[in-house]
């Protein structure tokens, strides 16, 4: 199925964003319930986005999962708790079982937010997510930003991303690195830096061109209420 033809694609993109921006807060409660509420959501989408977007979620946890390690390790042998092994000699260097549901619970939030971005990025082209961030700027002015500077920013952004994984890319090409190479990627890295900054200094002004997003339908914003209504019932429920 094509990102462009799916449900989803009638759904307008400020609502795709706020949708997600509701889905991340709840989240951050770690409420149990709401958790797996949560991943039976993203598993819904991304079943019906293909396996194209579901390749791309495996790389992105891939590059992560020190990351998500090291989250883990620290709830697990910081959180105060019982040792998850009755052992009297070792239990001070031992992970706590508190910790390590803890760890989980966070692990699995954050990997659940980040299945959720990779999904709006994947589904959203670019000129329409520039498009609803300006609309949902407006606000900025109350505060005195330029809702202007703020879809531009993220549109460079955006652009300059693609460009400098395609230089990442080639760089480690052209230099052979090996995976597990540290070095290697030391010195690959050393050389991105440098050639990032050159290309910034030397890049010409360019001018960047945000299409004004519609009003979203006001039918739409059932999308958003129903997902904080399930998400609150869901947390409710746990608590009975």
């Amino acid at each position: 199925m094509s990102r462009e033809t799916g449900w989803y694609s009638n759904v307008h993109p400020v609502l795709r964003i706020v949708s997600f921006v509701i889905f991340s807060l709840f989240l951050a409660l770690g409420n149990p319930a709401q958790l797996v509420a949560a991943a039976m959501i993203v598993v819904l989408l991304f079943a019906t986005a293909g396996r194209d977007s579901i390749a791309g979620l495996w790389k992105t946890l891939l590059r992560m999962r020190w990351f998500l390690l090291s989250i883990l390790i620290i709830y697990a042998w910081m959180t105060p708790g019982p040792p998850l092994f009755p052992t009297p000699d070792y239990s001070a260097w031992l992970p706590t079982t508190t910790g390590l549901i803890e760890g989980v619970r966070r692990l699995l939030a954050l990997a659940l937010i980040v299945a959720a971005v990779h999904w709006l990025l994947f589904v959203t082209p670019q000129h329409q997510l520039v498009s609803a961030l300006y609309w949902l700027a407006l606000p900025a002015r109350l505060l005195g930003i330029s809702r202007e500077r703020v879809a531009v920013r993220v549109a460079l952004i955006l652009r300059r991303v693609v460009q400098v994984q395609e230089l990442v890319e080639r760089q480690v090409k052209q230099a052979g690195v090996s995976k597990g190479d540290v070095r290697g990627y030391a010195k690959v890295s050393a050389g991105l830096v440098e050639q990032v900054i050159v290309r910034a200094e030397h890049t010409p002004c360019e001018s960047v061109e945000i299409a004004v997003s519609d009003r979203p339908p006001l039918w739409q914003w059932i999308w958003p209420a129903l997902l904080t209504t399930l998400l609150m019932l869901t947390g409710g429920l746990a608590t009975l």
